[in-house]
This record gives C-alpha cells, sequence and structure tokens, in this order.
C-alpha cells in the first residue's frame, strides 16, 4: 500500500487556488506540465512510499500520539516558486509560511516516532509547500520563468490547521487517486 501523512487545506482555500489555476494555467503552453487537481491538493509532511498493510496500525498508533500533543494552528497560503531552481524547474509550488514553526515541530517529532518504527528517516530538509503541477518536459524555460516571476506574490488568505491525515496513494494512469485512511484531530486552541 503507498502511502503519505499530508494535511488537508480548508475548502475555500482549495476555491482560491482552483480559481487562480483556471485562470493561469494557459500561460504554460509550450512544456509539457501536469497540473494537480484540486482534489489532491495538501502539504505533505512525510511520504512513507510502500508500506506492508501491518505496519497501518503502527503509523496511525504514531499518529495519534503526535496529533494529540500539538494545538491547531493557522499558516499562510502565499507565493510561486520552483524545485529545485528556476534554472532547471521540475515541480511548481504555492508556498506555506508558517511564522510559529508548527508544520516542522509536527514533520520532526513524525520523523522521530516513524524512526522508532523502523521507517526511513527523510535526507532531505522539510520545506511546507503545496505542488500544483509537475513538469513533464521543459521546452521553454523562459515560459515558466515568467509564470513564477509574474505570479510570484500571490496570496490565497490563511489556512487552518486542525488535523493530520493518513492518506493511500492509489496510482491510475489517469493520474493518482487518493483516499483517506484515517484522520487526526489536533487539539484545539
Amino acid at each position: 500500500m503507498r502511502t503519505f501523512i499530508a494535511v488537508e487545506l480548508q475548502q475555500d482555500v482549495v476555491d482560491s487556488i482552483n480559481n487562480f489555476l483556471l485562470k493561469t494555467t494557459n500561460e504554460i503552453k509550450n512544456n509539457k506540465v501536469s497540473w494537480v487537481k484540486k482534489e489532491n491538493l495538501h502539504i505533505t509532511l512525510k511520504f512513507l512510499g510502500e508500506i506492508e498493510e501491518n505496519k497501518v496500525e503502527e503509523v496511525e498508533k504514531v499518529l495519534s500520539e503526535v496529533s494529540k500533543s500539538k494545538k491547531s494552528f493557522e499558516v499562510e497560503v502565499k507565493e510561486i516558486g520552483v524545485f529545485p531552481n528556476l534554472s532547471f524547474p521540475r515541480v511548481i509550488w504555492i508556498g506555506i509560511k508558517d511564522d510559529t514553526n508548527s508544520l516542522l515541530s509536527i514533520v520532526n517529532l513524525l520523523e522521530k516516532k516513524l524512526c522508532e518504527h523502523g521507517f526511513k528517516k527523510e535526507d532531505k530538509e522539510f520545506v511546507a509547500h503545496l505542488t500544483i503541477a509537475r513538469i513533464k518536459k521543459l521546452n521553454n524555460l523562459s515560459e515558466i520563468k515568467n509564470y513564477v516571476e509574474k505570479h510570484k506574490n500571490v496570496d490565497f488568505g490563511k489556512n487552518k490547521v486542525n488535523n493530520i491525515t493518513f492518506f493511500q496513494s492509489i496510482l491510475r494512469p489517469e493520474g493518482p487517486e487518493y483516499k483517506v485512511i484515517k484522520k487526526f484531530l489536533l487539539n484545539e486552541v
């Protein structure tokens, strides 16, 4: 079972991003780009990959412990950028501004507790973001640069983070389907 742990977005933020994408995706015509469907927008905290069914319960136990120890909080959903860099863009993302570092705190605790259960520690530093597109074939770099430059200061408002969601990712020819395995509520402030 292919799985990951993420934060879901409030519906108004999803709608705002979707409206933005409906208006702007046609600005990228000369590159092969795969845009993320609105129902798949999320902030990934930890990609677990393929796990055995018997590990699901262990992950749920960790998520239950982590969620009970953390309070709900707000993040700002704003700005556009690319990974790894503008010279070789592979992913277009929307930034997540978290002044309290609450997401990082959750990720660090998840990493620590999941490692205790034999999961591999993430080798790259956590950068809170929301993937909106994957660049499959780069034909026109200036088109991507122009898109990022034009929209770099876009602001989708605040998003209350009040749960952590354990997802299954089912790969299909038309794109991935994400199914909720279980949601874990954070403590209310």
